[in-house]
């Protein structure tokens, strides 16, 4: 694989992994030039991990019983230097992450959120509660963001969006089908973008790279 960097990539909780898959796929395609290096998950039932498994991929199961945030955050990122880690991405990943994993990866951190943020973002916003409160809104348009990390849930220097429109008959998994497609097409270009440096912070702007 030419011009390849190496990812890493989180999960917590028990959802099915479809966004690790698509940034797997994306990278089978000659899309997203990169290796993911390691999964690092917080249990055995989350669907990435048998996704990494049958793709061969290195996976590490830390749970996090016992262990202080910012001391689950440093055996995380001493695992990511030990495979050669230059982004991190969070893909199904619930827990607050720490002053410790950012600093480690300034800027390197990415995540998906299923909304258009500012809106609908926040501690406790996922998931099926994400879609059900637009549709209790009345909104008209919803989508997706993938942004850089920050120390609070959310809020972090947005990289890309994509907007799907809310139909009338939608149910909140009517409405999460449509905007996961998104997610999963957006989401590795985006990985694309700051893996290869093809993307320059101005405050809380990002702007494309002239290249």
């Amino acid at each position: 694989m030419s011009n390849s960097r190496r990812i890493g990539v989180l999960v917590s909780g028990q959802s099915r992994g479809t966004n690790f898959q698509a940034i797997l796929d994306s990278i089978a395609g000659d899309n997203l030039h990169a290796r993911v290096a390691l999964l690092i998950a917080t249990s055995e039932n989350h669907g990435a991990v048998a996704r990494a498994r049958d793709a061969h991929i290195k996976t590490l199961i830390l749970p996090p019983d016992g262990l202080e945030r910012e001391e689950w955050d440093h055996r995380v990122a001493d695992a990511l230097y030990e495979e050669g880690v230059s982004v991190v991405v969070l893909a199904g990943y619930l827990r607050y992450v720490t002053h410790v994993l950012l600093e480690a990866f300034p800027r390197r951190v990415l995540n998906v959120h299923p909304s258009l943020l500012p809106a609908f973002g926040g501690q406790g916003m996922f998931g099926t509660r994400v879609h059900r409160a637009v549709l209790e809104h009345g909104c008209k348009v919803s989508g997706c963001t993938v942004h850089l990390v920050d120390e609070r849930y959310d809020t972090g220097p947005i990289l890309a969006q994509a907007c799907v429109p809310v139909d009338d008959d939608d149910t909140p998994d009517s409405l999460a089908m449509r905007v996961q497609n998104e997610e999963h097409r957006l989401y590795p270009q985006c990985i694309e973008w700051v893996l290869h440096d093809q993307v320059r912070i101005e405050g809380r702007r990002v702007r494309k790279n002239n290249l």
